[in-house]
């Protein structure tokens, strides 16, 4: 599971390499022009108000960004424009409030913890020395932080599906995750910070080298470092996303009795449901169709798609048996057809 995940993001993200590479072109270079500015030597040249000026584009750019990402990675390569996203609508204004309702919560938790680790710290002080209370002030801190990068990687799944347009609240995304604690803390949280870390020193050492020995102006590196960084801890939130939610909806599926085979009647037509749980495919019922007609005369296949196929009559154009596969439901409609239709499960 952990390295299903792992090795779907790297690949997934190598796959659409060039989408996303010129998607993200003209965010790249505005957050490299940004930072620029944000350097401790030129934050006092352009003035307080100026600085907090920037840093609220960059942090808008950075959310568009986020967007762009899970869109490209989670559905097809139309659905973000080729040089990238500009627009600022209601799925923006979701990002963004979702984003400071998380960092407020998770304010208001540590807060909580924290207040609630001091008490107990002092009580067990008083109770038991100074030398207990030391460990347990290490210890507390570490499990605090454990908690809240729980509660962080499980309610950060609310991005990926605000981005797609399926937004979940943080109690759904909290409800959905709940099977999958440990798959998130360490897919979401762990394994992106540590391997942004590795990237982030060791290609750091390389920029640096190359900028001792090159030019300074090679420093524009370190933005391409931090969008690929960026993009790869939102690979894994993506794919982590898609993960769960596919195996909420096979749950949901399992979880849902089956339904019996229906039929409804009308003039001159006649048309059968069946659940696609029953023990039988799109194929078989397929040849079901071909068997029981054949011998009236449909046996020409005017259509034959993945989900829809349809057998017509040469002496009568006008019948027709249709076969389709929607919202986890075979039907099939006749008309103009005398007989009945009989599937055999």
């Amino acid at each position: 599971m952990y390295s299903e995940i792992t090795k779907k993001t790297f690949n997934l993200i190598f796959e659409k390499r060039y989408v996303l590479t010129k998607a993200l072109f003209i965010p790249f270079i505005f957050l490299t022009i940004i930072e620029y500015f944000l350097t401790p030597l030129i934050e006092g040249d352009i003035g307080g108000l100026n600085f907090y000026i920037l840093v609220g584009i960059s942090s808008f750019i950075t959310i568009i960004i986020s967007i762009t990402v899970h869109r490209i990675l989670l559905l097809d390569e139309d659905s973000v424009p080729t040089w990238g996203m500009y627009s600022f609508g209601k799925r923006e204004i979701s990002f963004i409030f979702n984003a400071i309702g998380l960092i407020l919560l998770l304010g208001l938790v540590g807060v909580g913890i924290g207040l609630i680790v001091g008490l107990v710290g002092g009580l067990i002080s008083s109770l038991f020395g100074d030398g207990l209370s030391k460990v347990i002030s290490i210890a507390i801190p570490i499990l605090v932080l454990l908690f809240i990068g729980t509660i962080f990687t499980r309610i950060s799944l609310v991005f990926p599906s605000i981005s797609i347009d399926k937004p979940l609240s943080f109690s759904d995304a909290y409800s959905v995750s709940k099977d999958h604690k440990l798959l998130t803390f360490l897919m979401i949280g762990v394994i992106p910070i540590v391997l942004g870390g590795l990237l982030g020193l060791a290609y750091g050492l390389v920029i640096e080298f190359l900028m001792g020995i090159i030019s300074q102006k090679l420093s524009v590196l370190y933005s391409l470092l931090n969008i690929f960084i960026t993009v790869l801890a939102i690979g894994f939130l993506s794919v982590t996303y898609k993960y769960i939610m596919g195996k909420q909806i096979t749950k949901t599926k399992e979880e849902t009795p089956i339904k019996e085979i229906t039929f409804e009647e009308g003039e001159n037509s006649f048309k059968m449901f069946i659940d696609n749980r029953h023990n039988i495919n799109f194929n078989e019922i397929k040849e079901n169709l071909q068997e029981q007609y054949s011998s009236l005369g449909f046996n020409n296949i005017v259509l034959d798609k993945e989900n829809s196929w349809m057998l017509k009559n040469s002496e009568n154009e006008e019948a027709y048996i249709l076969l389709s596969h929607t919202n986890n439901e075979y039907k099939i409609e006749t008309f103009k057809v005398v007989q009945k239709p009989v599937i055999i499960i």
